[in-house]
């Protein structure tokens, strides 16, 4: 980065003086670069010779109190900062001599539009990429920004920004219309007054004091209306705050923009509001991208009917699955959810799925990006409809499943890292094509687990025991440290209960846990982590612990785990896992014959254990030092 050593200094000078937090330190530094940067246009916005650095520097004293004062009246001749510089108090907690030094230092700067253009976008990255930062939630990494309003493809029209954050994506949106020539009118609303004023600032520097930037809740008050109507805009991109809980859900139930008709809003995350927002914000011709988590595309409940109904609609033209610990500060997967208005002819019907979560470049601290030639890479699959083996797909909307989005759910690796074999290649059409494959629905019942309460104590003579993770350990139930509990609410308990011969299988968390229920006696359950599948008669259950714990069984139950931090394996993916079934007798012979050699592979350890064991033994004889320990051996 150009301007790098010396932003570092400033903000190190800021930080040792006054404690200055990262998002002070950038307020503080944009809005003093803001007096100088106005000299260019002194005339276009009538600013008297006062309003300059230079008169500052000249009083020498109280700069604090004259640094405030020049802003003030800045803003009144210059309406697009009206209110931009209330945080000015920030000056005051600067000695003189501090405040006198970054004053001089930026009035040398003898920078052309340009020039200043891109130093305050070196000044906004570098502050991003600074451990800590707060507000990071704001702030969109200039990859995917350039990603986005490059599949939006703009021709001249109205760009919006519902949760404009730092106002990065607006920025990107006009350096993109500059670059191409065409007219972009930039619109956007943000809820957080500190990144309000930093991001009017930004688009100062960029020279979009036309942009139309409002501050407020943009679910509850969406500053862009006409008449009783939303606004309409030509393209859209939003990196909206995830799983944000809904604080006004009547009001947006009863909305009078009529913006949620698609479904019913879930109460715990304003994911979903803000894609129906979007989407209401759109023209006739309209196109979006919106920033989303996995979990977006796949949680059920009133999300997947919502989804349901935007595949109907055939609103969905793309889902992008980017690379995860892209955001700063955050090691989630996200995503770009594409919507458009108007599908060409040749895309109705369909949804071009692009797996690019291999496509990144990495900075220390194993921080991750998007490179020229990824983004270049993933545009061009989107805007000319390549389909690659494993990276891109049009699949019909008919075909979706469960109204599940995910990438990786169309997209399938044939390459994975299985442990303890390594990186294992597989051959999806093979395994279909196995010999007598039956879904595992068909030789097995399914159960679900019970989910603990806190009215459920834990004591010692409790009438029930729960298997939990920590319980599976190697492959089998370590019984005799189960934990007893007292269930209070126990009317369907029956329907937890394992049996001798039950297969119980992990469905939370990245490793999968496969064990199979020893002789017991007493009532014991599963916790909710776990699925029980019971093996009907011509199924030996250890011939499906051995198969689910292959390569081909982990890759089957690998690539139908979802989830943003935490995986989930979903029982009616668990229930089309497909299992070659071989008749009873030969599972019972294949199954014997495979524990048998078991047993003589760990006989076998021991043996050479031992004698490693005795061989030491004689070396230390040798050195002399065997007299001096004696081995406790039970």
């Amino acid at each position: 980065m150009v301007y790098e050593r010396e932003l570092s200094h400033f903000m190190d000078q800021l930080r040792s003086e006054a404690n200055i937090s990262v998002i002070d330190s950038v307020q503080t530094i944009a809005s003093i670069a803001s007096v100088k940067f106005l000299e260019l246009d002194k005339e276009r916005y009538s600013l008297p010779d006062e309003l300059s650095l230079g008169a500052i520097l000249k009083e020498g004293a109280f700069l604090a109190e004259k640094v405030k004062a020049v802003l003030n009246e800045i803003e009144a001749h210059v309406p697009f900062l009206k209110g931009v510089y209330e945080f000015s108090d920030l000056f005051g907690r600067l000695s003189n001599n501090t405040l006198y030094h970054l004053l001089s230092r930026i009035h040398s700067f003898a920078f052309t539009k340009e020039q200043w253009k891109q130093w305050i976008e070196s000044l906004f990255v570098y502050a991003g990429n600074m451990a800590g930062v707060e507000g990071v939630e704001l702030i969109t990494p200039a990859g995917v920004n350039e990603l986005g309003i490059r599949l939006l493809n703009m021709e001249g029209g109205e760009f919006y920004d519902g949760a404009s954050g730092l106002s990065g994506t607006l920025c990107a949106a006009s350096e993109y219309a500059r670059r191409h020539h065409c007219e972009v009118a930039l619109y956007g609303q943000e809820i957080n007054q500190r990144a309000w004023a930093l991001g009017k600032l930004r688009l100062l520097f960029h020279d979009r004091t036309d942009a139309r930037l409002a501050k407020g809740d943009t679910l509850t008050e969406p500053a862009f209306v006409e008449g009783n109507k939303l606004k309409k805009f030509d393209y859209i991109m939003m990196n909206f705050p995830f799983g944000m809980r809904i604080n006004s859900y009547e009001q947006l139930m009863n909305d009078r923009y009529d913006r949620f008709v698609y479904g019913r809003l879930p109460r715990t995350s304003a994911d979903m509001a803000f894609i129906l927002h979007a989407l209401s914000s759109l023209k006739e011709n309209g196109k979006a991208v919106l920033v989303v988590t996995n979990g977006t595309l796949f949680r059920g409940g009133p999300e997947a009917v919502i989804r349901e109904h935007l595949l109907a609609a055939d609103l969905i033209e793309s889902v992008i699955a980017l690379p995860s610990s892209l955001l700063d500060g955050a090691a989630i997967q996200i995503n770009l959810l594409v919507l458009n208005k108007n599908k060409s002819a040749e895309r109705e019907g369909n949804i071009l799925f692009i797996n690019a979560e291999n496509y990144y470049g990495e900075r220390r601290r194993g921080r991750r990006y998007l490179r020229q030639e990824d983004i270049d890479r993933i545009v061009a699959i989107y805007h000319e409809g390549l389909e690659i083996d494993e990276v891109s797909k049009f699949v019909s909307v008919r075909e979706i499943e469960e109204a599940n989005l995910l990438s990786n759910r169309y997209l399938q690796s044939s390459e994975w890292t299985i442990e303890p074999y390594g990186k294992v290649k597989f051959y999806p059409d093979h395994i279909k094509n196995l010999p007598c494959v039956q879904p595992l629905k068909r030789i097995g019942t399914f159960y679900r687990g019970i989910n603990i309460s806190a009215k459920d104590a834990e004591t010692e003579n409790g009438p029930y025991k729960v298997i939990k993770l920590s319980d599976v350990q190697n492959g089998e139930v370590l019984i005799d440290q189960l934990a007893s509990y007292e269930i209070t609410n126990n009317a369907k308990i029956e329907s937890y209960l394992v049996q001798e011969g039950d297969v119980i299988i992990s469905v939370r968390g990245a490793g999968i846990k496969i064990a199979v229920i020893p002789p017991h006696e007493g009532d014991i359950l599963i916790s909710h982590n776990f699925i029980g599948i019971r093996p009907h008669r011509h199924v030996d259950p250890f011939y499906l612990k051995v198969f689910l714990e292959s390569p081909v069984g982990q890759y089957l139950l690998l690539s139908k785990q979802a989830g943003t931090n935490v995986t989930i394996l979903n029982m009616k993916d668990l229930e089309n896992i497909p299992i070659p079934v071989r008749p009873f007798e030969e599972q019972k012979e294949i199954i014997m014959s495979y524990l048998e050699e078991q047993k003589h592979i760990q006989d076998m350890m021991k043996q050479l254990e031992k004698q490693r064991l005795e061989s030491s033994l004689k070396l230390y004889e040798k050195m002399g030092i065997r007299s001096t320990f004696t081995l406790m051996q039970s």
